[in-house]
């Protein structure tokens, strides 16, 4: 399938975005396609909801026999727990591969003025599956194996300060490594930072570019040098218009509890009635929903504004800007 000529959005402009211009395209977008980036972004959220449910369906029972028995169970229960763990953090990659590919997809054929439906967003995306799994790796690995050499380096310093060769031991030494450490924790976020804004537009350049995704990670680096900082920029603005819509919504939602309980000590609901567990399940359900709607808001403002970023930065690096791109699949 052929995308339009650049600019996606507007094929007579070719002028650059200004930051302004760029977070009024986002709200645009999001406004005009906020069903469809919605959907895309719920099947995330309701992953990861379903299985935090699981894991606490069965944690709890445990947790209360730890508190009966004061010791850690042994049986089914206890396995099924620790192999889903186990479960839980190999289908996270999985699920991120399968979202982001369809959520920039979707993205950009809203800003390309391209009407896309959720099927054909995540059909795209499943068709190169593989290709996105293992571009979320080797991003992942750009980032475990210098904080593990890093990590394993002062674990080694540390021990050895602890427990020196030589007599006179003294394993306070190993407090000196107290600033080191919190230097560590600091250089880490600062690197963390760097590289998503180095790859922030990988998925984009995956999808639509149909690169593989090595070469993919080399594209981003190209198209986000020099812009890094803006991107920041309009991140840190959607993260801080997403933090104040969370406080909002829980504000609220605390407010109907407040509501409900009172209506309840009213009514004399006795507590651990039929009555007194339906309205605790309606309040967990209240809240799981405000979780899979904020989360899926959040996802879709994120990947909304990473494919009109991609589009910008496609007009001020390609000259003359490419007449059509090939969407991968």
């Amino acid at each position: 399938m052929n995308q339009p000529t650049y600019p996606a959005f507007d094929p007579t402009a070719l002028r650059f975005m200004t930051f302004g211009q760029i977070l009024d395209r986002i709200y645009k977008l999001m406004r005009s396609h906020l069903r469809l980036f919605l959907s895309v972004a719920a099947v995330p959220s309701g992953a990861l909801i379903a299985m935090f449910a699981i894991m606490a369906a069965v944690g709890i029972p445990i947790f209360i026999q730890i508190q009966a028995t004061k010791s850690l169970p042994h049986g089914a229960l206890f396995d099924f727990m620790a192999a889903f763990i186990w479960v839980f953090n190999l289908l996270l990659p999985a699920i991120g591969a399968l979202y982001l590919p369809a959520a920039s997809y979707a993205a950009m054929q809203a800003d390309a003025g391209i009407a896309v439906t959720f099927r054909e967003a995540y059909r795209v995306s499943w068709r190169r599956f593989g290709r996105h799994l293992w571009l979320m790796v080797l991003g992942a690995l750009y980032i475990i194996v210098p904080v593990a050499v890093i990590g394993g380096l002062i674990g080694l310093s540390a021990f050895l300060l602890a427990h020196p060769a030589g007599p006179g031991a003294n394993p306070a030494a190993a407090l000196a490594l107290i600033p080191l450490l919190v230097l560590f924790y600091v250089g880490f976020l600062v690197y963390f930072i760097l590289i998503m804004l180095r790859f922030a537009l990988a998925y984009s350049v995956c999808v639509t570019e149909g690169l593989a995704a090595w070469n993919s990670l080399k594209r981003s680096a190209q198209l986000t040098r020099g812009a890094r900082g803006r991107i920041f920029l309009v991140m840190l603005v959607i993260y801080a218009a997403m933090y104040v819509a969370n406080m909002i919504l829980m504000c609220g939602l605390l407010l109907l509890g407040a509501i409900g309980a009172f209506a309840a000590s009213i009514a004399h609901v006795a507590a651990r009635s039929p009555a007194f567990f339906i309205l605790i399940g309606l309040g967990a359900l209240g809240y799981l929903l405000m979780i899979l709607v904020s989360s899926a808001f959040s996802y879709a403002t994120y990947t909304t504004a990473l494919a009109v970023i991609y589009h910008d930065q496609r007009r001020r690096k390609d000259t003359p800007p490419p007449s059509s791109d090939i969407i991968a699949g």
